[in-house]
Parts: structure tokens; C-alpha cells; sequence
């Protein structure tokens, strides 16, 4: 993917059990202290790991502590995903000396990097787990408690597996109403400094069928909202059809999707600017269902920088996508990545990066310092000739500049009304709900927990760079159905 959250932050990522009826069937009862890092689809992964244990009688833990079983999910974006990833392992292993039966297990992209390291650095390290493995945990895990040693996973061409859609376990997640379905996993780019070909591998799409047979048992469980995931979602379905460029299929799953009653918000990521066509927002913007928010990641404002990145397009074809979007799809928010100081980065290249996001006007951006990724071609070919230093500077000059232009366009909502999707009691405030708009902006208001997985209108009051506060001005009652607006 992206996918980092959008498309690449690193975090750790609690999934909870969302529905009574998924309560633990009987089994060994034992206690897994999970950690996820990473974007989106790692998210979703975590879900899919986390519904197969629950079924089969693992519970959950905060504490490591009190663990039977430590599973950490892992990122390789970046070094410093993975350097977490090392840490925790430390922590892991102290617990182990004083919990001996104690099965710690690596899962996910940096499993799939590095699994050699893992098992030489990590020595207490009993399961390693790549990206097309990681549904074979609860075997794994039965068979180390039943016999000891170590399995490692991973396949040299990690091209993923889809296990019948059947398979999941729906009302494992961290919302009851928003839910990530992937449709698609694997990138057939070769951007120069990107792992994820190296980790994912080839493109491999889902059938329909199965992606709405997954969407319909999910608001069954009461989710209102899907998320469809990709690391290239555009070319969705080309797999499928490789005889045709450009099939459409992702604009005909999201016009299926939205005739799936019950489900009243669709959105996708992420959508990469080489592959995208002005027909393709044309139909994006005629279904009511989707909301009106990309996520486009640029990465730079020049031309000489995304040509050593191998990104295939220039600042004026990005234009010329934004602008598309902003024809077909009214109200439409566009979100993006950055990544500053990357190889041959001048100060002319940086100045373009900030003209770009000046002149777009983005809702919000991800800006990441670069970071070199064995087994790329930047690592291979480019130099890293952007001092540390330097790239600190232009990574907290980029945000300043998104943060302030933020914030001057947000200023702009004060007293418009917007309907969110409660999600819940704020985080940073109890006495108060959050949710979002439909172009995907945080916003909280005056409430309580009665009001989640409810449409709310709330006029706006305070607006800052990345959230808004409001007064709630009505809330869907029971047995009500808003249609979105």
C-alpha cells in the first residue's frame, strides 16, 4: 500500500472483539499479548490473525507480562518501524527468562525481509511468519505448545494466498461499525525506494463475489462503513483480466458494494496517480456511497526527484489527476504522502515539494524523512546524500507549511454543518463523541456512548489543522436510517 495510515504511520494497533456472539468457544485458554505496527492492510491482517485465535479458544492480554503467547505484526517501510519491532523484541525476551513456556512469534513484512535475522538476533524467537504465512498462526502456535522447536515461514515469492472469504471471522475488529475489507494485495511497480513489491510481491486481486460476500456478513455485524484496501487499488481486477490495460473493475466493485443495503459509507486507498483516468472519477463520483475523499500520494513536487523514484508521472500529471477528481466528484478532499530528502534531493527539488502542496491545498499530508530499504533499487543505485540534519528540517518545514494551510481552510467550515458516523467516545475528552465527516475529517462533539454507530449532524465551531469540535445539532434516533449527506 500505501498504505501507511493512511499509508505508512507506524503504530500500535489494539483490535477488540465486537460482537457478543463471537465469545470464545472452548480450547486451551491461553493468552496472547498482541502488537501491530504499521499501515492499513496490516491492520486488517492483525484482524484476520486475531479472529482465527479467538475461535480457536486463545484469548487476549494487555499485559506481557501475563502472556502465553507474544505476536508482534510488523512493518518494514521504514527502519524505524523495524527498530520498534527490536525493541519490543528485548522486552520479550526478559519476559521469556521468567515465563520459559512462553511462544513469542514475528509475523508480517519484516518477517518476510529479514527472517534470517529474526531467528540469528532473536534467538528466543519460536514462529516467523511472512506475508502469504501469517494465516497458519493458530496451527503453528498449537503444534510449538505440543512439541517445542521453531517454524519459519516465508516463501521467496511472497505472492499472497486467499483463504476462502468464509474464512474470516467478521466480528473480530476494531470498530463495530468501520470495517477494512482487502481486496487486493501486492504491487507490480517498481518505485525505487519501495520494499513493498519485496515484501507483498506481484498483484493478486480477489474475485468479486467473495469481496461482497465478506462486505454483506460485515454489516450483518453491524458495520455502516468498509474501507476497500490495496497497495495499488486501481489497477484492481487486472490480474483478472490481464488482456485489458485498464478494466474499471475497481469502479464496478464499488457500484456493487454500494447496492448492498444496509452499508452506507464506501471508501478505498490507495489510489496511486499513474494509474488513475478521468472515467475512473467520473464513476466514482456518480455513486453516492463513496465518499468523496482520496488519498493520492505524491512524494515529491519535482520532476527530477519522482523520475529517480520511478514513479512514472510528473507534478503537472498530478495536477491533471487532482483535477479530474475535482470536476467529477463533488466536495472531493485529497490527501497525499511526501517523502523528504531522498536521494539527489536539492533545495530547489524541496522548494517544488512545497509549492505542490500550496498549490493543492491538501487536506492533509504524511511527510516521512527518507529511509533506505535493503533490497531496493534506491539502496542498490542511489546514493543517500541528504544529510540527517536536512532532512529533519525540510520533514518539519513540509508540515508546518501543510499545518498552516490546514488550518486556514478548516477556519472556513466554522458554522457549516456536517454529518459524521459516530465512532465512539473521544479519546481525548469522555464527555464528548467523535467521528467523521465524509471527507474524512475527525470531528467531536457534546455526547455519549448510546450515540455510537449513529449518524450525527454537528455544526462546526473550533477547527484546527487535523480535527474539529462542534455542537451536536441532532442524532439518528432508533429504528431511523439517515440516508448520508
Amino acid at each position: 500500500m500505501p498504505a501507511a495510515d493512511p499509508t505508512h504511520t507506524v503504530h500500535p494497533t489494539p483490535v477488540t472483539h465486537t460482537g457478543a456472539h463471537g465469545s470464545l468457544p472452548g480450547g486451551e485458554g491461553r493468552k496472547v499479548f498482541f502488537v501491530s505496527f504499521g499501515c492499513q492492510m496490516n491492520v486488517l491482517d492483525a484482524e484476520l490473525v486475531l479472529g482465527d485465535l479467538d475461535r480457536n479458544g486463545y484469548g487476549r492480554t494487555d499485559k506481557m507480562k501475563d502472556a502465553d503467547v507474544v505476536l508482534i505484526n510488523t512493518c518494514s517501510i521504514r527502519e524505524h518501524a523495524e527498530d520498534k519491532v527490536w525493541s519490543l523484541l528485548g522486552r520479550a525476551r526478559q519476559v521469556k527468562e521468567t515465563r520459559p513456556k512462553m511462544k513469542i512469534g514475528v509475523m508480517g513484512c519484516m518477517a518476510q525481509r529479514v527472517k534470517d535475522e529474526i531467528v540469528h538476533r532473536a534467538p528466543h524467537v519460536d514462529l516467523v511468519l511472512g506475508t502469504s504465512s501469517f494465516r497458519s498462526a493458530v496451527q503453528d502456535l498449537d503444534d510449538l505448545f505440543d512439541g517445542g522447536g521453531r517454524i519459519v515461514r516465508t516463501s521467496n515469492r511472497p505472492d499472497p494466498v486467499f483463504l476462502p472469504d468464509a474464512d474470516r471471522n467478521v466480528t473480530v475488529r476494531p470498530d463495530a461499525y468501520r470495517a477494512f475489507v482487502t481486496i487486493m494485495r501486492g504491487c507490480n511497480h517498481s518505485c525505487t525506494y519501495c520494499i513493498v513489491p519485496h515484501t507483498r510481491g506481484k498483484e493478486v486481486s480477489r474475485p468479486l463475489p467473495e469481496i461482497l460476500d465478506e462486505v454483506k456478513r460485515l454489516v450483518d455485524d453491524g458495520a455502516r462503513e468498509v474501507t476497500f484496501l490495496g497497495q495499488n487499488i486501481n489497477t484492481y481486477g487486472q490480474d483478472l483480466h490481464p488482456k485489458r490495460k485498464h478494466t474499471g473493475e475497481i469502479c464496478t466493485l464499488l457500484e456493487h458494494a454500494a447496492e448492498v443495503e444496509g452499508l452506507d459509507r464506501i471508501r478505498f486507498l490507495t489510489s496511486n496517480p499513474f494509474d488513475m483516468t478521468e472515467d475512473m472519477m467520473r464513476r466514482f463520483g456518480a455513486v453516492e456511497k463513496v465518499m468523496p475523499w482520496l488519498h493520492i500520494p505524491a512524494q515529491s513536487g519535482s520532476d527530477e526527484v519522482l523520475r529517480r523514484m520511478q514513479r512514472t508521472y510528473t507534478v503537472a500529471q498530478y495536477h491533471e489527476v487532482v483535477g479530474w477528481a475535482r470536476t467529477h466528484i463533488p466536495g472531493v478532499e485529497i490527501t497525499s504522502d511526501f517523502i523528504v530528502g531522498f536521494s539527489g534531493e536539492t533545495d530547489e527539488d524541496f522548494e517544488g515539494t512545497k509549492r505542490l502542496v500550496e498549490d493543492i491545498g491538501f487536506l492533509q499530508t504524511y511527510v516521512f524523512k527518507y529511509s533506505v530499504r535493503p533490497k531496493t533499487l534506491s539502496a542498490r543505485r542511489l546514493p543517500d546524500d541528504v544529510p540527517e540534519d536536512v532532512k529533519k528540517r525540510r520533514n518539519v518545514e513540509l508540515l508546518g507549511v501543510q499545518d498552516a494551510l490546514a488550518t486556514k481552510r478548516n477556519q472556513g467550515l466554522i458554522g457549516e454543518t456536517v454529518r459524521i458516523l459516530v465512532e465512539g467516545i473521544s479519546k481525548s475528552d469522555d464527555t464528548r463523541i467523535s467521528g467523521r465527516d465524509r471527507c474524512n475529517r475527525i470531528v467531536h462533539a457534546p455526547g455519549d456512548a448510546s450515540m455510537s454507530g449513529r449518524m450525527a449532524d454537528v455544526q462546526i465551531a473550533e477547527a484546527g489543522a487535523h480535527s474539529f469540535i462542534g455542537d451536536l445539532v441532532r442524532v439518528e434516533g432508533d429504528g431511523e436510517r439517515w440516508p448520508d449527506a
